[in-house]
């Protein structure tokens, strides 16, 4: 294990958070199966890397009750709302400083709210490209490499989607209208981030 990856897994255990280090996301898919029963209901924020995992399928086909507006486009506010109230939740993160903070920028809010309070687990999904050498370069690597991505993805009409890097728009569509750092676990509940030796998402 890098030193970096070890550092930053120290430190978000210091800051209360639980971590646990997979080499590939498969493995992590599979411990992530064991943790949660098949009577759970489990909502999803939007995260590339939730997509890429295959989590969801796996999680359908053991049974759960799921909620994610990624594959309920036309009842898309009702999804948002169900999965802000199941019992786990399951997102990825926009960057994790190596001291040991989560920051995420959203456009809607479900995402961070869901963060914060709802949920009795919610589980991060991460791979190794997440981690950022402190808060300025997580910002940074949101607004620059995360923005325009998911600008692309979404093929949205901002100037991020067409220049490369974020212009601090006005656009109606912007997608950068709040940002949640999350210095510590908050009290009521677990968050458990599942770090993958791997590059995942965006």
């Amino acid at each position: 294990m890098k030193d970096q990856i070890r550092a930053t897994i120290n430190n978000l255990e210091k800051n209360r958070f639980t971590v646990r280090y997979f080499e590939d996301v498969a493995r992590a898919v599979d411990a992530l199966l064991l943790e949660i029963a098949a009577d759970e209901s489990v909502g999803f924020g939007g995260s590339m890397t939730a997509k890429e995992s295959g989590i969801y399928d796996r999680l359908k086909e053991q049974g759960n009750t799921l909620f994610w507006h990624w594959m309920s486009t036309d009842k898309r506010d009702e999804t948002l709302l169900a999965a802000a109230s199941a019992k786990v939740y399951i997102t990825g993160t926009n960057a994790i400083t190596m001291d040991g903070r989560l920051v995420n920028i959203d456009g809607t809010g479900n995402r961070l709210s869901s963060l914060l309070y709802g949920h009795e687990r919610v589980y991060i999904l991460a791979g190794v490209n997440k981690i950022a050498g402190n808060l300025d370069e997580a910002m940074i690597r949101i607004k620059n490499v995360a923005a325009h991505k998911n600008a692309e993805r979404l093929k949205l009409d901002t100037p991020c989607r067409h220049v490369g890097k974020c212009m601090n728009c006005d656009s109606p569509q912007r997608m950068c209208s709040a940002t949640l750092i999350m210095d510590r676990q908050p009290k009521g509940f677990k968050t458990i981030i599942y770090l993958i030796n791997q590059s995942l998402g965006y």
